[in-house]
């Protein structure tokens, strides 16, 4: 029986682009649209490997990874955490608006922004087992989960 990756994303494209690269490659991918589903489906499935994105609606990905990590039957699946966030942040900063006062806002609010990310990404409790940005390379991504899971 192949290992089973649910996806939690609220970008179906996203969903569909990573379920395609785990079918093709032996794993049986399974998904959710957004954080509240995604630990209904965990519950439901006990998949062997999770991935999460960072911003969804309803409830975040930090959200969702220390809800399961609470948990007694969920705490022990290793997680991908998926994030575009330093993409934003990036795109944000290439340059300033006419408008001071709100490129003083933008600044402020990015800044604030990357450091929650690097607080997430070194926190020792809550911190997944891989942490990639978006976009994802497939032979990356195949990387991560076989060295989680070994071989489809």
């Amino acid at each position: 029986m192949s290992k089973k990756v649910l996806i939690v994303d609220d970008d179906s494209a996203n969903v569909k682009y990573l379920s395609t690269v785990l079918n093709e490659n032996g794993y049986t991918p399974l998904s959710a649209n957004d954080g509240v589903e995604g630990i209904k489906r965990a519950e439901e499935e006990h998949p062997d490997l999770i991935v999460l994105d960072v911003m969804m609606p309803k409830k975040s990905g930090f959200g969702v990874f220390r809800s399961l990590k609470k948990s007694d039957t969920l705490k022990d699946i290793p997680v991908i955490m998926l994030t575009s966030v330093q993409q934003v942040i990036d795109e944000g900063k290439k340059g300033p608006t006419d408008d001071a006062a709100f490129n003083e806002i933008k600044d402020h609010f990015l800044d604030k922004m990357e450091k929650i990310v690097d607080n997430h990404r070194s926190s020792s409790d809550v911190r997944p087992d891989v942490f990639m940005d978006k976009p994802i390379d497939p032979d990356e991504f195949l990387k991560a989960v076989s060295g989680l899971l070994g071989a489809a």
